[in-house]
């Protein structure tokens, strides 16, 4: 930090004698940044600005200091990359940052443009074919993201992520020999990588092959015993082999280790109805619900939990928040469904309401009663 001070004072030194010098003025914006003076830094970078406007260097570092300001700064910070790059075409770094801006704003499909046109530029760069597949794999896009990894190790054969995120995606068009030994070799490349012992895990579960996959799972969980993750995993392992209070064992824990984790919820509450525990089935999937708000699905499992506990009104409530959302998605089938499944939910609610009301309005008149006779015992003991 010494050295990065002396340059500051050497920089002011400087633009004492030379105010109008835009050069100086962005290289002091860097400095006060490497101090994470965030504030002066893009004082001096606007004062480069205001003198050369033209300055490629100061709009890319004003971008990078707006990002290192948080996601909130990232539009702000794609706005400077882009006018650096109107000055600058295809410059490489300048293209990297923009691609880090589009990601902290979640425009993967722009972000993806933009790292092919690195790889279109720079065309020996694995990390930029990892970072291609990584997008793909996001999008969905699983056969291109397999050849963007595979464009990866051509170039570096030992590149561990690659083979992990490949496996995934064989994972998910089932293509399961061909995951397994990616896997495999990940697993082999590099033994302590907790990742890759769950993703293995993974691929052999989806490949019904529960015995292996526990196995793997067990030494991802040596590796990192705090991986929410893997405790989920080894949950849905148990529950094919059909153990399922040993699933409902480590979805908890896979809960406790992150609170906030939807798929572990999901899969827990969907446990607990088969186990017929309808209330504990009930809780969890209305805290999954409060995460997940769009799976109808859900909506109707924790429906038939209500209406197994004879809530009905809570039923109802389900139901007709299932009914919407199959409606939104076009699927009229089981929108039907939950329609008639909630009217007859509604009728019972509101037998209970009008018992419940009839109920209170027979206790109000005993108790009417009752004070009646005390007060007419109390009348009588004064005589």
């Amino acid at each position: 930090m010494e050295s990065v001070d002396a340059s500051l004072r050497a920089v002011d030194k400087h633009l004492k004698a030379n105010p109008d010098d835009a050069s100086a003025w962005n290289a002091k914006g860097v400095f006060h940044a490497q101090k994470h003076e965030f504030g002066e830094a893009l004082r001096s970078l606007d004062r480069a600005l205001q003198i050369a406007p033209n300055l490629a260097s100061a709009h890319t570092n004003r971008g990078r200091v707006l990002l290192a300001l948080g996601p909130e700064k990232a539009n702000d910070a794609l706005h400077s990359f882009e006018t650096a790059l109107k000055l600058v075409p295809d410059d490489v770094q300048i293209l990297h940052d923009k691609a880090s801006a589009l990601h902290a704003l979640g425009h993967t499909a722009e972000e993806l443009v933009c790292v092919k046109r690195i790889s279109e530029i720079v065309k020996n760069e694995w990390g930029v074919w990892v970072r291609i597949g990584d997008i793909e794999l996001e999008l969905g896009q699983f056969e291109s993201a397999i050849k963007s990894y595979d464009t990866a190790l051509e170039l570096k054969n030992d590149l561990v992520p690659a083979y992990v995120r490949r496996a995934i995606a064989f994972g998910m068009l089932k293509r399961f020999k061909e995951a397994i030994k990616s896997a495999e070799t990940a697993t082999k490349l590099d033994p302590e990588n907790a990742e890759a012992w769950l993703i293995r895990g993974d691929v052999y579960l989806k490949d019904g092959r529960n015995n292996s996959a526990m196995k793997a799972l067990k030494k991802a969980s040596e590796l990192d015993p705090e991986d929410a993750a893997v405790e989920n995993t080894m949950g849905m392992v148990a529950y094919r082999d059909g153990k399922l209070q040993d699933a409902v064992k480590h979805l908890r824990r896979a809960i406790i280790r992150k609170k906030e984790y939807p798929t572990a919820l999901r899969n827990l509450g969907l446990v607990l109805m088969e186990l017929e525990d309808w209330a504990e089935a009930a809780k969890t999937l209305e805290i999954y619900a409060s995460y997940v708000k769009d799976d109808a699905d859900m909506h109707d499992a924790k429906a038939t939990a209500y209406a197994r506990l004879d809530d009905f009104c809570s039923a109802f409530e389900s139901w007709e928040k299932a009914r919407k959302l199959y409606k939104k998605t076009g699927n009229d089938s089981e929108a039907e469904r939950v329609t008639v499944l909630g009217r007859v939910a509604r009728i019972n609610c509101n037998r209970q309401k009008k018992a419940i009301k009839e109920q209170r309005e027979h206790e109000k008149s005993l108790r009417r009663f009752s004070d009646r006779h005390e007060m007419r015992r109390k009348k009588e003991s004064r005589k």
